[in-house]
């Protein structure tokens, strides 16, 4: 959402892929693509949706498609590091009296410093150039109280001192892609949209066709579908909010419809969150031809159209950046929480609690089984266990208390502990690599204090 707040950039994943990290892919020449290698998991998951199969099938019919193209769009990132430069010809003005002179220096590792010419050492620059200081923004003339200020100036300073910037946001306050002095109202704004954009508790009740498991299905694929195109993950949060308000409103929708309809939903979310949005195409290829190109381009307009426009509601991750620099998170309590929260996505139990208690639930979580994951402090109960952690700080500016978020807190913990044998183990597989810290083979998600809290009360 391009609401200026800050996103965690050492926490955020790097969004950055050369051409070498692209497995398995044949580079096209012609047409600048990539030829994608077949995937078998990621299918036409339709088979999956259906309730009644015909176990009488004696035939078998092979089918052979054909291969299809699937164009990415690249970087010069990827060409620009691949280059090695052998020489560098640079041409050295030493001083206002001597001639011009031509130097070439070669790009050996195995040259030293010392052997370069002093007469290439860039000269001082004291009193020559004025060194600026202060931001690129009007907002380094505010801390100036020499500068004579503006009108609409006065008033911006005025609104900043009326908001009385908490002591968290104190060093963000000027900051131009921070907004310190912004981030109160910005996070109070975004709670008011929670209860805007409400997913009603079993709102798949009244469907005739659709199930809980069947969606379920459908957002397992679409964290597929977004390692597949390393799209970022906001797309993937926007999309099944998506996927949950249509299906809210559209009670008629068919089972094979499904797959076309969460495609749709992360297509809108790429369109609103990437720069680089992913073809029509790519999305008929990995559904196996599930659904035609012109039937997504229809499907989009309905979905919007349903959604009424809007694709502002906000999502569990913008909140939980803002609680872990609140609470001052570690790196690994983050990315834990992380995990929790896409394992929610797949949850049909929990798509109606609002992102912000979700986001609360699992940094919660997160906090309380890497500070003591043995117990030690020798709790009663849950609620008492979960106390010691939730500060007063994270409090006020979450607006939850320990009582409402031990239900939500359980239930993530019962997800952690099931998901190795749960059927739907994208998640579970996306977060046992590397890149994302193995996070699945963390002793701590088997701990004495995650059964502790999972247990029913």
């Amino acid at each position: 959402m391009a609401t200026g707040i800050r996103r965690d950039m050492h926490l955020r994943q790097d969004k950055v892929y050369s051409e070498n990290n692209i497995p398995k892919a044949v580079k096209d020449s012609k047409s600048s693509g990539i030829i994608a290698p077949r995937r078998p998991v990621l299918n036409d998951i339709s088979s999956n949706l259906q309730i009644n199969q015909n176990a009488n099938q004696k035939g078998k019919i092979t089918i052979t498609k054909p291969t299809i193209q699937v164009t990415k769009p690249t970087t010069r990132l990827a060409s620009n590091l691949n280059r090695t430069t052998t020489s560098i010809t640079s041409k050295v003005k030493p001083s206002l009296s001597t001639s011009k002179t031509v130097l070439k220096v070669n790009s050996g590792l195995h040259e030293s410093v010392s052997n370069i010419p002093k007469a290439i050492v860039r000269p001082k620059t004291a009193g020559l150039v004025k060194t600026y200081r202060g931001t690129l923004t009007r907002s380094s003339s505010l801390k100036n109280k020499s500068v004579v200020l503006t009108e609409s100036q006065k008033k911006e300073q005025d609104w900043i001192t009326a908001c009385k910037v908490d002591a968290v946001d104190k060093s963000d306050e000027y900051d131009p892609f921070l907004v310190g002095a912004y981030s109160k109202p910005i996070f109070t704004y975004m709670m008011t949209l929670e209860d805007q954009y409400i997913i009603k508790p079993d709102y798949l009740a009244n469907h005739k066709y659709i199930t809980a498991s069947n969606r379920s299905v459908v957002v397992d694929w679409l964290v597929e579908v977004q390692q597949e195109f390393q799209i970022m993950q906001e797309s993937l949060y926007t999309a099944v909010g998506i996927l949950d308000r249509y299906l809210q409103e559209d009670q008629n929708v068919a089972r094979n419809k499904l797959q076309l309809i969460g495609a749709t939903s992360l297509l809108l979310g790429c369109k609103y969150e990437e720069i680089y949005v992913p073809e029509i195409t790519d999305f008929v290829y990995l559904s196996d031809n599930a659904f035609t190109k012109d039937q997504v381009k229809s499907c989009l307009v309905e979905v919007f159209r349903t959604i009424n426009y809007s694709l502002s509601r906000p999502f569990s991750l913008t909140f939980l950046r803002r609680f872990s620099k609140v609470s001052g998170a570690r790196s690994s309590q983050h990315s834990l929480a992380k995990y929790f929260l896409e394992l929610a996505l797949i949850d049909y139990n929990l798509a109606h609690v609002k992102p912000s208690e979700v986001a609360a639930s699992g940094l919660l979580l997160a906090i309380v089984i890497t500070n003591d994951p043995e117990l030690d402090d020798n709790p009663e109960d849950v609620n008492s266990l979960l106390s010691l952690y939730w500060s007063d700080l994270i409090q006020k500016h979450s607006t939850y208390k320990v009582d409402q978020l031990i239900s939500t807190v359980q239930s993530l913990a019962r997800l952690a502990l099931n998901a190795p044998e749960w059927k739907y183990k994208a998640v579970y597989k996306k977060y046992q690599s590397a890149k994302m810290g193995r996070i699945t083979t963390s002793s701590l998600l088997s701990s004495p204090a995650m059964m502790f809290i999972a247990r029913t009360c």
